[in-house]
Parts: structure tokens; C-alpha cells; sequence
């Protein structure tokens, strides 16, 4: 059996962006176990990996259920360093291996890129930064950092689960760091760029109703946690608070979002979250 020293676990939803297989495959190419997650609800051809590890997870606890299945299939592997990957996000391939060799010589930290979002034109997080969170695509840990904060909560799906797991992570004594060296292009696949000016400035993106209920019903629960920062929760909190009503106000379709939020301030957290009172509603 080939014995690898690090993995890169990708998850996949939609439609393939151009040359993500091409950067899989240098990946490949400098000895790393390539993991990808195929989160769509119907299986998908995998002959576009040329090489490494392909898993249909049909979407089972959103993209934290991808990732944990697929950070499964690295440890059972036998990687020792891992980098997390969403399929709009480029990293080129000797960025991730600065992030395990970093990760080899202080393996008590969860190291980070820094992340350019091409869409905003901005950092969303700045090289050199010493930041409490890091989002999920870029995030390079450990298989005994791994083992011991524990996997992403896959009744939340989505939304704030790095909140969650990063501040798990805090709470246990470990450091987060982003390299100056590494770099990710973010380009937001998920949320499409929002047609209005205004709330484009603003930083709003067209999310699907039910993504926005996920969102509101996980805040719930994440703004009552202690181990999560108190100026973050208040932070988000507010943004939520002032949202819905630019969500209203600028965008189409503002009875599903209305029913969507409505739900979303009465799903119970703690488990799947209730698609069925959402039906007709685009996921």
C-alpha cells in the first residue's frame, strides 16, 4: 500500500470549475493523497481524477459531512498532515506543501493561506494576520489535531462551522496562524455576485433561501456558546440582525425568503435541519 506523508481533501457540489482537475493533479504529482468529496445528491464520474481517492457522500450533513468523511479516508491513509479544500478556491500546489512542512516542524497549530476573494477585490484574510478564525477551504491541521478537537458538526451543514470548529480548536490551547507564503483565490462559487450595486458594496451575495434559514437557525445556537468569542457572536449577530431586511428590500423572490427565515428562527439546532417545511424552495 503507497504511503503518503499528507492529503488534500476537496469537496465538490455543481458544476466543475475550470482546472480544478489540473491542480488536483499536481497535488497528486508531489506525493499527496487527493480526497475528493463528491457532496452533489447524484453520483458524478470520476475519471477526470487521474489519481487519488473518489467518495460520493450525496450531500449527507452538507459540507461538514463531506469533509469529515473525507478526513476519515485520509487518516485511514495514514496522513499525518491535511489541508481542506472547497472546489472555488485555488491554492497552487506549493503553497499547500509550505502548509504541512510548517505543519511537520510545529505540529500544534491549525495553519491557514491567505485568502484573496476575487470577487470583493479584498483580503478576506490578510497575509501575516494572526486570526482567531479561519474559514474551511485552505485550513492545514494535523491527524493528532484532528483526533483531538474533533470533526465538524454535521447538523449545522454549512454556515459557521468554522466558527465552531476554530474556536473549539482556541479553547483547547491551539494557535491559528495564516502563512504569509501561502495564498488562496477565493472566487465565492456558492453565493452569486448580487446584481444590485448597492448591496453588492454592502458585501451581501445571492444565497438560496434555505442556505440563509441554515444560517440563521446555526447563529442561534452559535451566539449562545461561550467557547466562541463574545465580540465574534455579537459581530455576527448584528449582521444578522441588519441582513434579512437587505434581503428583503433588494432582492426577488421575498416571500421564499420570508418563509425561509421564518423557519430558520424556529428550526431546533442540534439536528438535521427540516427541509420538508421548506418544500418548493430552492436549496
Amino acid at each position: 500500500m503507497h504511503s503518503f506523508h499528507g492529503a488534500v481533501v476537496v469537496t465538490l457540489y455543481g458544476p466543475t470549475p475550470p482546472g480544478l482537475w489540473q491542480l488536483l493533479s499536481s497535488y497528486s504529482s508531489s506525493g499527496l493523497l487527493v480526497v475528493a468529496v463528491n457532496n452533489n445528491t447524484t453520483p458524478r464520474s470520476a475519471q477526470a481524477l487521474a489519481q487519488g481517492c473518489w467518495l460520493d457522500n450525496a450531500n449527507r450533513g452538507g459540507l461538514a459531512g463531506g469533509l469529515n468523511r473525507g478526513i476519515e479516508v485520509a487518516l485511514l491513509a495514514g496522513c499525518q498532515t491535511i489541508t481542506l479544500l472547497d472546489q472555488d478556491s485555488a491554492l497552487s500546489q506549493e503553497a499547500v506543501l509550505t502548509l504541512h512542512r510548517q505543519l511537520r516542524d510545529q505540529p500544534d497549530q491549525v495553519l491557514g493561506p491567505a485568502v484573496w476573494d476575487q470577487d470583493r477585490q479584498t483580503w478576506h484574510t490578510p497575509p501575516g494576520s494572526r486570526p482567531r478564525l479561519l474559514i474551511t477551504s485552505g485550513t492545514s491541521f494535523t491527524a493528532a489535531t484532528w483526533q483531538q478537537v474533533g470533526h465538524y458538526l454535521e447538523w449545522m451543514e454549512i454556515d459557521y462551522i468554522d466558527h465552531e470548529w476554530c474556536s473549539r480548536a482556541r479553547q483547547l490551547g491551539l494557535e491559528m496562524r495564516v502563512l504569509p507564503a501561502a495564498e488562496l483565490k477565493l472566487s465565492q462559487q456558492f453565493g452569486q455576485r448580487h446584481p444590485n450595486g448597492l448591496a453588492h458594496r454592502l458585501g451581501l451575495q445571492l444565497y438560496s433561501p434555505y442556505r440563509r434559514a441554515v444560517a440563521l437557525r446555526n447563529l442561534r445556537w452559535l451566539a449562545q456558546k461561550a467557547h466562541v468569542p463574545l465580540d465574534i457572536r455579537l459581530k455576527e449577530v448584528v449582521k444578522m440582525a441588519v441582513k434579512p431586511w437587505l434581503w428583503l428590500a433588494l432582492e426577488p423572490h421575498q416571500g421564499d425568503t420570508l418563509r425561509a427565515l421564518l423557519v430558520g428562527l424556529q428550526a431546533p439546532p442540534g439536528q438535521p435541519f427540516p427541509r420538508a417545511r421548506l418544500e418548493g424552495i430552492a436549496s
